[in-house]
């Protein structure tokens, strides 16, 4: 809304030159008196001039008034943001065409009735040949007052056999401007925006729902695809925890089961692409730490034994442990060993799988689903998220290594399947082989140095990280060997 400074310095200058033209308008008989001798030819013209410039400049005062007046302070407040400059330009134009038929009907004495049926024939030629300019003009005036977006809205514009997404920029007297993720500009004319189906992302909310359909094969439980892929989607940045996503079984075809994932992005901050991409990443990832791959349209002829499709967290328990980074040097006959005696633990959504202070002597690997990490905040009274947990990775190794307390509260952001390695499950692998102690502590200090370094914005790889690394591996391996032998 304009401030009464911007109003009286949009009004000054056709109020001052409307106060220059009353003086020798309202003065006209001294005027013509004087000048009467010298310049008595030239009076009808001066005067008609003089005439058509107070026209001209009261029309130039009525378009600012407008302005200040009735498109900000009235009609600006209800529309919530800028009257579109095409709006103002339409009505600035009608001002100026009936102060130039005023002229020319009262300062020159002219008839506007054959004018007009003169302009009209004119006007029906020239609308013949300018009839897609003109579709576009009356399109952008539709668009205006419709106002299917607005400037700085996300949209979907469908033109013709394309698909235009962006963000608005700018609507012209014949076209509207859409910047696309990639920084382009499209320019695409009002006439058929105004025809073609407009899909506003930005409005009547600011976050709007997205979808990406997944299949995969019928052997796969749906209980357990629709775990990997709501843990996939809910771990991708940018997507809205409020509207959740969802998971939904979609149809079956040839290939397997399809899967629609349903998310919501705020436009503005994350593009449909990007958040695309992001989602497909991260559910991409997912299903592979969980052992499945998207199904896809075969007919296979196997003269031997078919291929492994997918691992099972019950015959394929060491194929998953195997792709731990904490196990990945194991023998074949000690990661056996261990496969066999692992645990393997469900927990429902919400449930807390450890909870901060409590004793224990076992550590946690993530197969399916998507954990949170909470510690208590400042006050105490009350929990802060500090961090996430996927599929492939592991928690709790410092309990079951050390005797250490746990450290936070880990809880189940969707339903979870993990194996639980116990201290029985992994001491008899401690005692037959001393130095796998000893490369598994190495691994668990430079985890843990890493993630601090990252926290205080150390370079990784550096070399402080590395000497404190080297450091905290030989405390812990003091603690274990006291825990273990």
């Amino acid at each position: 809304m304009s401030t009464p400074k911007s109003t009286l310095a949009t009004l000054k200058w056709p109020l001052l030159m409307m106060a220059l033209l009353l003086i020798p308008t309202l003065a006209w008989q001294d005027v013509a008196t004087q000048l009467g001798g010298q310049l008595s030819g030239a009076l009808p013209i001066l005067r008609n001039a003089l005439s058509s410039a107070l026209w001209l400049t009261g029309a130039w005062l009525l378009i600012r008034v407008t302005d200040v007046v009735f498109w900000d302070r009235i009609v600006a407040p209800r529309l919530g943001g800028k009257v579109p400059r095409l709006l103002k330009d339409v009505f600035a134009t009608m001002i100026l065409l009936v102060a130039v038929t005023t002229i020319l009907s009262v300062v020159f004495k002219l008839d506007v009735t054959g004018l007009w049926a003169t302009s009209g024939v004119v006007g029906l030629v020239l609308g013949l040949a300018l009839q897609s300019m003109i579709a576009d003009v009356f399109g952008g005036i539709a668009i205006n007052v419709d106002r299917p977006f607005r400037i700085g809205d996300w949209v979907q514009l469908h033109h013709r056999r394309d698909v235009f997404v962006g963000q608005i920029v700018e609507t012209s007297w014949r076209a509207t401007r859409l910047r696309r993720v990639d920084g382009t500009m499209v320019s695409l004319p009002n006439g058929q925006i105004a025809v073609y189906p407009v899909v506003n992302l930005s409005y009547p909310r600011k976050e709007s729902r997205f979808s990406l359909s997944f299949h995969l094969d019928f052997g796969v439980p749906s209980d357990r695809a629709m775990r990997i892929l709501h843990a996939g989607v809910k771990s991708a940045e940018g997507v809205l925890s409020d509207p959740a996503p969802k998971v939904r079984i979609n149809g079956a075809s040839k290939s397997g089961v399809e899967y629609e994932i349903r998310y919501w992005l705020l436009p503005g901050e994350v593009s449909p692409s990007k958040g695309r991409h992001r989602v497909m990443e991260s559910v991409l990832r997912h299903l592979h730490k969980a052992g499945l791959t998207l199904a896809y349209e075969k007919q296979d002829i196997f003269y031997a034994a078919m291929p492994q499709r997918q691992l099972d967290t019950r015959d394929d328990r060491e194929a998953i442990i195997g792709r731990v980074e904490l196990f990945a040097d194991l023998e074949p006959e000690e990661l056996s060993q261990l496969a066999q005696s692992v645990h393997l633990a469900r927990v429902g959504h919400g449930g807390d799988v450890v909870k901060g202070g409590d004793d224990g002597d076992s550590m946690y690997i993530v197969v399916e689903g998507l954990l949170e990490v909470f510690v208590p905040s400042g006050t105490g009274d009350s929990e802060i998220m500090v961090g996430r947990i996927e599929p492939g990775e592991f928690f709790g190794e410092m309990s079951l290594l050390t005797g250490e307390p746990r450290s936070a509260t880990v809880r189940a952001a969707t339903d979870v399947v993990a194996f639980e390695v116990r201290k029985a499950d992994l001491e008899p692998l401690l005692r037959a082989r001393h130095a796998l102690a000893s490369e598994i502590i190495a691994k668990v200090a430079e985890r843990k140095v890493r993630s601090q370094a990252r926290t205080d914005a150390f370079a990784a790889g550096s070399k402080e990280v590395e000497a404190e690394a080297s450091t905290l591996a030989a405390q812990l391996l003091g603690k274990v060997r006291r825990l273990f032998f």
